[in-house]
């Protein structure tokens, strides 16, 4: 358990997480989910610390709460959703950082999201000390796999989404508009270069022509214009739920209608109501069908990920008991005190010889410091509990001693 500065009136606080993704439900229930986020997120509102992750392909929230257990039961209900606590959420979100939980095995850009989604919770105060902590450690062990090359396959999902729609063209050369100026869009872009006879870009803001050489660039208010005479369609951006960029209309009103649209966005940017006119239409649903097969996670990282996650989890933990600890300090050092004062006694009066006293001195000090854990404990919630009456003891030792001051 990730725990609170906790006394015996406080409930313990549990790191949980309920989340939802291609691999267990719809691109409309996410899509819906998305357009319903308030209902959704009213559920964390209490937690201690919490961390949205909001991806094409996943909708996740990590969180710290005194209620974890009431709130994943509510969701372990729905097969849509899958919750977890403790050390396993701990070891999905480094799956989910090293790209294993991807269409893709170790695909790049889920690191920068979580990155990107880590700083504007930052800024908003919702995360704090440990699942700073959490995150923090996650994202450096992930740089740190990858680097080394644990992670075998460092590819872009973009790119094989795009190598995918080339082959299905079967055609040498071709036109292609991509809407969107991001991340995806460029890789996109960087991937198409070789391929495509003439690469149209669509966005609402400006760009300089370093970003896409050699494409032509045009603003949503020429979109008819770009589309006109293309083969195939890539969109990579955001829009609200239902909110189509392109429909049946639309679609209607070219002399030349695409071949292929590929709709990277969730929510959809482009009804998928176009294919029933002829046009073949990707989204990541589709997407996930035409590439699961090619790609499979690396089975011998999982005893490395487990004890990557339990060192994590632990760092986290021991982090946040540092305030016992430090009243283990003030405990111990009362108690050392208090027992020179009764060893300086003992000398003076010559009731023992010297050797004796100090033996007697340090047994009476360990077992009054160590007293309540000498016997192991028997599991987790069993220390939490032992080092609470620590903490307990070193309160009110130091209570005693201000009240000797005074």
């Amino acid at each position: 358990m990730i725990e609170s500065n906790i006394n015996d009136q406080k409930k313990s606080s549990e790191l949980g997480l309920v989340g939802t993704s291609y691999k267990f439900s719809s691109i409309e229930f996410r899509e819906s989910l998305m357009e319903n986020f308030d209902d959704f997120a009213s559920d964390f509102e209490g937690c201690n610390e919490k961390f949205v992750l909001i991806t094409c392909n996943r909708i996740e929230v990590y969180f710290i709460s005194e209620n974890t257990s009431n709130i994943l039961e509510k969701y372990a209900k729905d097969s849509r959703y899958y919750t977890a606590k403790g050390k396993d959420v701990v070891k999905h979100l480094l799956l989910v950082s090293l790209g294993l939980d991807s269409f893709l095995p170790g695909e790049e850009s889920i690191y920068y999201q979580i990155k990107n989604s880590f700083v504007k919770s930052l800024k908003n105060g919702e995360v704090k000390s440990s699942l700073k902590c959490i995150i923090n450690r996650t994202l450096s062990v992930s740089k740190k796999l990858r680097k080394a090359g644990l992670i075998t396959s460092k590819k872009e999902i973009a790119s094989e989404i795009a190598k995918k729609a080339v082959d299905y063209l079967n055609q040498q050369s071709f036109n292609a508009v991509i809407i969107g100026s991001g991340r995806t869009a460029k890789t996109i872009y960087e991937y198409l270069k070789g391929y495509s006879k003439s690469i149209s870009i669509v966005t609402s803001r400006k760009l300089y022509n370093a970003e896409f050489p050699g494409a032509r660039v045009y603003s949503y208010q020429e979109l008819r214009e770009a589309f006109e005479g293309s083969d195939i369609i890539f969109s990579a951006t955001t829009t609200a739920p239902k909110d189509y960029i392109i429909d049946e209309d639309f679609i209607k009103g070219l002399q030349n209608k695409p071949k292929l649209v590929v709709d990277l966005g969730v929510p959809r940017n482009i009804n998928p109501n176009v294919k029933n006119m002829g046009i073949t239409y990707w989204d990541m649903e589709e997407i996930y069908k035409i590439t699961k097969n090619d790609n499979i996670a690396p089975e011998y990282l999982d005893s490395m990920l487990k004890q990557e996650s339990d060192s994590i989890y632990l760092a986290a933990y021991y982090k946040k008991i540092r305030p016992e600890i430090k009243n283990i300090m003030k405990r111990a050092y009362h108690i050392i005190n208090e027992e020179a004062l009764i060893a300086e006694k003992h000398l003076k009066d010559n009731e023992h010889d010297t050797d004796y006293v100090l033996k007697k001195m340090a047994e009476r000090t360990v077992k009054k410091l160590l007293g309540p854990i000498l016997s192991n404990p028997k599991n987790e919630d069993d220390l939490k509990s032992k080092i609470n009456v620590l903490e307990a003891l070193g309160a009110k030792n130091e209570k005693d001693s201000d009240s000797h001051k005074a």
